[in-house]
Order: structure tokens, then C-alpha cells, then sequence
């Protein structure tokens, strides 16, 4: 994990919650995604009693950007930690990094976006 970098955290929900199996399987999923699209990528498990499952996502530096594009296009977005907080800042450079990640989903992967 030497040339892996911290890339985000990811929120599942909880297990003690009516959605638990629910949960702990759209984690699974997260992953098995995940490691098709990007086979190096590494996770740490930091489930807590409190937050619930989560886990963080560890990618090489030069991978970052076509992940965040990645879970923007595949609709995990609202998982992440990073994503969100990008979304929530308000900032231009926050604004500017998001429509860089949009736009580059959008030229990534077209299919999974509708035309109007």
C-alpha cells in the first residue's frame, strides 16, 4: 500500500438500523464495483458502533480524479465524504474541482447519463 493514497471515506448506513443487511451489502457491492474499475485499490474497514459501516478507499495518486469521476457517474457520490463535502463547501475552487469531476464523467461515461 506504499503507492497508495488516501483517496476517501465512504458511509454505508448503520447495522443496528432497519436497512442493516441492506446496508452492509451496499458496501459490498461499493467494493466489488470499485475493485473491477480500479484493481489496486485497497480498503480499510472503519466500521464503528456509531457512524456505522464505512470504509475508507486507499487509490494511487494518479487514479484520484477518475475515481471521483467514477462514483459521480455510478451514483455513489452521495457516499462519499469527499464528494460531499466538495458539493457543500461553496467555494469556486470547491464549484470548479466538482464540474471538473462532472464533466469528466460525462466524457467517461457517457451511458450513464440522460439526454434531454
Amino acid at each position: 500500500m506504499d503507492d497508495l493514497k488516501y483517496t476517501d471515506l465512504l458511509y454505508f448506513g448503520y447495522d443496528w438500523s432497519e436497512d442493516g443487511s441492506n446496508n452492509a451489502k451496499l458496501e459490498k457491492e461499493f467494493m466489488s464495483e470499485l475493485k473491477t474499475r480500479f484493481i489496486d485499490v485497497q480498503f480499510e474497514d472503519a466500521y464503528d458502533s456509531i457512524k456505522g459501516f464505512r470504509q475508507e478507499v486507499y487509490l494511487k495518486e494518479s487514479d484520484h480524479d477518475d475515481y471521483y469521476s467514477w462514483i459521480l457517474a455510478n451514483g455513489w457520490h452521495n457516499c462519499s465524504l469527499t464528494m460531499q463535502l466538495i458539493m457543500m463547501e461553496g467555494s469556486e475552487e470547491s464549484k470548479n474541482k466538482f464540474h471538473k469531476y462532472f464533466n469528466l464523467a460525462k466524457e467517461q461515461y457517457p451511458e450513464n447519463f440522460k439526454k434531454v
